[in-house]
């Protein structure tokens, strides 16, 4: 593999790490075939039975504007000196960086340094603290002692590393505390929006995300997996994690010599295995993409002529499950996820509360500053600030209340071992943020609204009457919203311990019961998806019983 002498990856190894691509190639190539098929059935059902939602607020229209921009210092990917660049968060929350803000003004014309996607990444502000754990982690892969190591490089204050773990990182520099915090803020929200999938039609994003997660599970990595990136990336990503599993530890193992030659060695055989991993994925996802590309028109009219048969087919599977499977579940039940729901409760709902007053009343003292400045079209050039409120960081002390979760959640781990208390954090965030720029909108467009229904009206009146109002439906959403997240925190914490223990004791129950599904609809009936809906709804039930008492207190 182009290592010398000291080359740890004999033939049998060369071998071994062959068939695992082509395992996991395979897996994932039928899960997400099957995977397709029912999300065209799951379409075509919500479109059936869909209903329009309720909030009260108006929704702002997609974001057409760069989120953010300014100069920073980015190090150099490979001379490693550093450079300040203008950098740029576009509405996709790709992040393109140019020499000179002058070279960003000139439009289409202008000549990009670069751009940045962040699906899969990481921020991690403490650069030196992570450098040297990753160091320390990597050495004892690879039976090295720390003492032996050189001392790692040391980067200048108000540095912050954008990481991921087979890709690129790019170490960047701000240049002070407050310039730090902020752009830190918007990298970790590219990191979570800026999902890379090429294809974002609703049936291939279902069945993408499905597959690999059912992929993981038959290979035996139940839990949190975080990923990213185009198709391509990340079907190499889940191939690289499982050859960390299943090979990489006996790789390491067998590198010899100083540690100069050992590091070496390491990073060549992973430049190999990646060109080796990614000349597999690029031809396989091609051939999938064909395969669905012919399917879809041949099955689509076949679903709509049977949604009906299959409505049917699956409630009566459903039920069945339920009558073998409940003796199973009702124990597991009482153990891993009814005595610790209210707890959690406990945990999110004060800091999400005391982060939506705080929203409240960001709100209410910005509108009690705004002023009609002439007629309409000169009232709409004093929105803009409005339009960015929710965006910058004014916002900070209402996002601010929900970080007291971290500790509690992470307290939690213990019993729940896949839990993320930053990633739940990140979306009490998102959350607010959504919620006060809708609120900010629609005073816009009832201001609006009422300066063109009564032109001589007092414009204080006008203000006061539109803030009221919306403060009003932003309380009301506020309300709905708390309970959505609530809900969707509870099960993102319980469901992958309780399906990790349930599914498999249910193996029994579950098999037989695919063979009572019609021929028909043997391709649009998967009979571990109705497992999993039943075992959805089962978890909704006991969260909407803990959330209906534990809210009315």
């Amino acid at each position: 593999m182009g290592v010398g002498a000291s080359n740890p990856v004999d033939e049998s190894t060369k071998a071994e790490i062959q068939e695992l691509i082509k395992k996991v190639l395979g897996t994932f190539t039928l899960q997400y075939t099957k995977e397709y098929a029912l999300a065209l059935v799951e379409k075509i059902k919500m479109e059936a039975n869909e209903k329009p939602e309720t909030w009260q607020l108006l929704e702002r229209p997609p974001w057409s504007e760069d989120f953010k921009s300014g100069y920073l210092v980015k190090e150099g990917g490979v001379r490693k000196n550093w450079k300040k660049r203008f950098f740029v968060v576009k509405p996709n929350y790709v992040i393109d960086y140019y020499e000179t803000e002058e070279e960003f003004k000139k439009g289409e014309k202008a000549k990009k340094k670069g751009s940045i996607s962040l699906c899969g990444y990481r921020v991690i502000e403490d650069v030196n603290d992570g450098v040297l754990k990753r160091l320390k982690n990597l050495a004892e892969k690879m039976g090295m002692n720390m003492d032996d190591l050189p001392k790692p490089k040391e980067y200048p204050q108000f540095t912050l590393e954008l990481h991921h773990h087979r890709r690129r990182c790019y170490y960047i520099q701000a240049a002070n505390e407050e310039e730090f915090k902020q752009w830190s803020e918007q990298f970790k929200t590219c990191c979570r929006r800026a999902y890379g999938l090429k294809n974002q039609e609703f049936c291939h994003k279902q069945a993408f995300n499905e597959a690999v997660r059912k992929t993981r599970w038959e290979l035996g990595r139940w839990g949190y997996w975080s990923y990213g990136g185009t198709e391509e990336q990340t079907l190499s990503d889940l191939i690289s994690d499982e050859l960390d599993y299943s090979v990489m530890y006996k790789i390491y193992g067998k590198i010899q010599g100083p540690y100069m030659i050992r590091w070496k060695i390491r990073d060549q055989i992973l430049k190999v295995l990646d060109t080796m991993v990614m000349a597999a994925v690029t031809p396989a996802w091609g051939a999938m993409e064909k395969v669905v590309e012919e399917l879809r028109p041949k099955i689509e009219p076949t679903i709509k002529e049977m949604v009906g048969p299959i409505f049917k087919a699956e409630a009566d599977l459903i039920e069945k499950m339920k009558n073998g499977a409940m003796s199973i579940i009702d124990p597991i039940l009482k153990e891993k996820v009814t005595p610790h729901l209210g707890k959690i409760v406990e945990v999110i709902k004060s800091p999400f509360t005391e982060g939506y007053e705080h929203c409240f009343k960001l709100f209410d003292e910005e509108i009690s500053k705004f002023e009609i400045k002439g007629g309409i079209n000169e009232t709409k050039k004093e929105f803009y600030h409005l339009d960015w409120y929710a965006r910058s960081w004014r916002m900070w002390p209402a996002l601010s209340k929900v970080e007291v979760m971290y500790e509690p959640l992470w307290a939690l781990h213990i019993i729940f071992e896949d839990i993320w208390p930053w990633g739940l954090i990140w979306k009490a965030y998102d959350e607010l943020r959504l919620r006060t720029d809708n609120a900010f909108y629609t005073f816009e467009q009832r201001l609006i609204q009422s300066m063109e229904q009564d032109s001589n009206a007092d414009p204080k009146a006008l203000v006061e009457k539109a803030k009221q109002s919306v403060l009003a439906d932003f309380r009301a959403d506020a309300q709905k919203s708390s309970m959505a997240y609530y809900a969707e925190i509870l099960k993102t914490i319980v469901m992958p311990p309780f399906e990790k223990v349930v599914i498999p004791a249910c193996k029994t129950i579950i098999d037989p019961v695919a063979d009572l599904v019609p021929e028909p609809l043997k391709q649009f009936i998967d009979p571990n998806a109705m497992f999993e809906e039943l075992l959805n709804g089962i978890i909704d039930g006991c969260i909407e019983t803990v959330l209906s008492s534990d809210l009315k207190e």
